[in-house]
């Protein structure tokens, strides 16, 4: 995978800081040993996530990987140092690749993201000092440790947006090396420099110190023009792919439909949606079909600009470079991450295969024993005269001669057409024969009777049959093992979540606040924190409504919207007061029943008594209140179809009146993200929702299912 060019992280940096001003840090994750990721609240717009990856990206995702259950030690001290504070200004340093991030708290914090290298992740202090880099190093002079001053690495080469014509003449006159290994070695790159060279027509293999004059300024015209929009900040972010064979006709059709628009969704995104559908045939296709498929691949690249490199490739348009840098780099990254697994899981299958396979050669080894040691025993029976006569011959001759004598002497009689000695092949110095019996190759042993050497071959197949019934109980706890092995491979390949993208959906107002509406069909609505208590009061509360409020410090303001209706049944507001109890303080206290008060709207104030103060979020009520004494924590969670599909948490008797497809939660010992996950299993099988859907409508604190059939 590519890392990020010096031009790269010019065009990120820009629109990092015109995007992150103000932003305020909320979490920091840290998914994989090299990647950081970063949640900043953005005043206006809400979560913006940003994936640093040390000497590779950095750029904002909607691919939010999966984080470890256990987070690292890096994220949990950029937690503690830089939680709620505030983005005062992201800047390159020096046209490097080097990104820094101000950001402001009670003492001002540098975040340093290095790309060059191996790369690095460092928090400094104001200061200087270095609070805790992601990776210690001591090389080339910089020691990249806690508590020791950040030092930048040596400066190299030129300042493209800066750079002169007499510097350009400088660096070529004292370069020993030709004009692309030059320009390349100075900062521009391979790509960026071979573009200034295809623009300029100068020959790039020309000494550095031979050019001359015209061809510099040739040069440095290529490289004023190539560079212009960087000055101007008219960024042309894109992905850009090469045609390969088979594309190009339907990439030059989808082309003409798309000119004009913003983003110019070319053959690029045809042949992304064409892969997938032929990735589900491609298991009926050969192993063949599939190397082949891998080699028609065509290159691919991210960059800020248009260049005549890449004019007959197929592009795609984006209006930020964050966006083109984030689908690039993500769909490389969630392939990885798959692959990671797969290879994992390939060898660990692979053991138990390997032993399976071994274990079957042995069965089919013993069973080929079984057959062979009867035939040759048979065979031995069947020329027992024949071989009886070569043993006399044999034992008459051993008691003048040494077997290798013997060996030798039958080896000449068979040449000279002896007739016992044709069956001979060979004889070692233990006086074993070796026989041709009708073609098969048999062992006799001349100090042994015929009988007795046919009975080895028996015995040899008896224990080897022994043996078969152990092979096959082997087997077949070996067939379970695979089996076992394959199915959790498959459950954990499924349970692998390559980052899917975020799509930022637009709330109705309502879901903005806790919401439900109620099995009489009466909109409830409360306060999500102090800001939003204010909104529900200020806003949304009306003469002929309701308003509960849970009788606990840290308690939604709920009102209950009347709405045309005559009057609001008892039912509803029971409900109302499900909602006023399970969204307070009592549900992360671990408490089971909360007593809840309901007024009217007159006898809501925002007004102080002489002395008094009224805090944000919070309200006086003045005269009597109506109390419902032990209202039980449990809330339902089920999708609704409520001015189109939705999730919705409320009490159960709401929710069950708008859908069978729903679970029950209480206060319990299970942390919010992963019931979350496990809430959008069971109520979401059409996949319409995402995670952040459901911790959305959870309260506060973690919980438990209720158990079924339980009240």
């Amino acid at each position: 995978m590519k890392a990020m060019s010096n031009v790269d992280l010019y065009a990120i940096s820009h629109e990092l800081n015109e995007l992150l001003q103000d932003a305020r840090v909320q979490k920091a994750y840290q998914p994989t040993r090299d990647t950081v990721i970063i949640r900043f609240h953005v005043p206006g717009k809400g979560r913006v996530d940003v994936a640093f990856q040390a000497g590779l990206r950095v750029h904002t995702t909607q691919y939010p990987p999966e984080n470890p259950k256990v987070p690292p030690s890096f994220p949990m001290l950029l937690r503690k140092h830089l939680k709620n504070a505030t983005v005062k200004g992201v800047r390159q340093h020096n046209f490097d690749r080097i990104l820094e991030i101000d950001i402001q708290k009670e003492h001002r914090f540098t975040l340093v993201v290095e790309l060059f290298s191996q790369g690095n992740i460092i928090l400094l202090d104001e200061e200087n000092q270095i609070i805790l880099p992601l990776k210690h190093r001591h090389a080339q002079g910089r020691k990249i440790t806690s508590k020791e001053e950040y030092q930048y690495p040596e400066e190299r080469g030129i300042h493209i947006l800066n750079v002169e014509l007499e510097d350009l003449k400088e660096l070529f006159a004292n370069s020993d090396s030709d004009l692309i290994r030059t320009l390349a070695r100075s900062g521009l790159g391979g790509m960026y420099s071979e573009e200034i060279f295809l623009r300029s027509g100068v020959d790039k293999k020309q000494p550095a110190n031979e050019t001359s004059e015209s061809e510099i300024e040739s040069i440095y015209q290529s490289m004023t023009e190539l560079f212009k929009p960087l000055k101007t900040f008219k960024f042309q972010p894109q992905i850009v792919k090469e045609v390969v064979e088979g594309e190009e006709k339907e990439n030059e059709e989808k082309t003409g439909k798309e000119e004009g628009k913003v983003k110019d969704i070319s053959k690029t995104k045809k042949g992304k949606e064409d892969s997938k559908t032929k990735k589900g045939k491609e298991d009926s296709k050969t192993k063949k079909g599939k190397e082949d498929s891998k080699t028609k691949k065509g290159k691919e690249d991210v960059l800020p600009l248009d260049i005549l490199t890449y004019q007959n490739f197929h592009k795609e348009r984006f209006e930020t470079f964050n966006q083109a840098a984030d689908e690039f780099y993500s769909g490389k990254v969630g392939a990885d991450i798959k692959k990671v697994q797969e290879d994992i899981w390939a060898k660990e299958v692979g053991k138990y295969e390997k032993r399976l396979r071994i274990q079957e050669e042995t069965l089919e080894k013993f069973q080929k024993t079984i057959v062979e040691t009867k035939r040759k025993g048979n065979l031995i029976y069947s020329h027992y005269s024949e071989i009886q006569n070569l043993l006399d011959i044999i034992h008459q001759a051993r008691e003048k001669f040494s077997w290798m004598e013997i060996a030798s002497k039958l080896k000449k009689a068979r040449k000279e057409g002896m007739v016992q000695a044709q069956i001979i092949q060979s004889m070692d110095k233990m006086g074993v024969l070796t026989l041709n019996l009708e073609g098969e190759t048999v062992t006799v042993d001349a100090n042994l009777e015929i009988p007795e050497n046919a009975e080895k071959y028996y015995n040899k197949g008896k224990k080897a049959k022994r043996k078969i019934k152990g092979v096959n109980m082997a087997i077949e706890r070996t067939k379970k093992d695979v089996e076992r092995k394959r199915n959790k491979r498959e459950l954990a390949l499924e349970r692998v979540r390559v980052p899917q993208k975020r799509v930022r959906k637009e709330l109705k107002w309502f879901e903005k606040l806790r919401w439900f509406l109620s099995s009489d069909g009466f909109l409830v609505i409360g306060g999500r924190d102090a800001g939003t208590n204010e909104m529900v009061v200020k806003r949304h509360l009306d003469n002929p409504d309701i308003y509960l409020h849970s009788d606990i410090h840290g308690a939604p303001s709920v009102v209950i919207k009347k709405g045309e209706a005559e009057e609001i049944p008892e039912s509803t507001i029971h409900e109302a007061g499900n909602l006023a109890a399970s969204f307070s303080s009592a549900w992360s206290k671990g408490y089971g029943s909360q007593d809840v008060y309901w007024v009217h709207p007159d006898q809501v104030s925002k007004t102080p008594q002489s002395g008094e103060f009224v805090a944000r979020g919070a309200f006086i009520i003045r005269g009597s209140r109506n109390y419902l004494r032990g209202i039980p924590l449990k809330i339902a969670v089920g999708i609704v179809d409520y001015e189109g599909e939705r999730i919705m948490a409320g009490p159960t008797e709401a929710v069950s009146k708008y859908t069978d497809n729903y679970v029950v939660l209480k206060p319990g010992f299970t942390k919010k993200e992963e019931i979350a996950r496990s809430v959008l299993r069971k109520i979401d099988p059409e996949k319409i929702l995402a995670l952040e859907d459901v911790i959305r409508v959870l309260p506060s604190g973690k919980c438990d299912f209720v158990e079924k059939g339980r009240k």
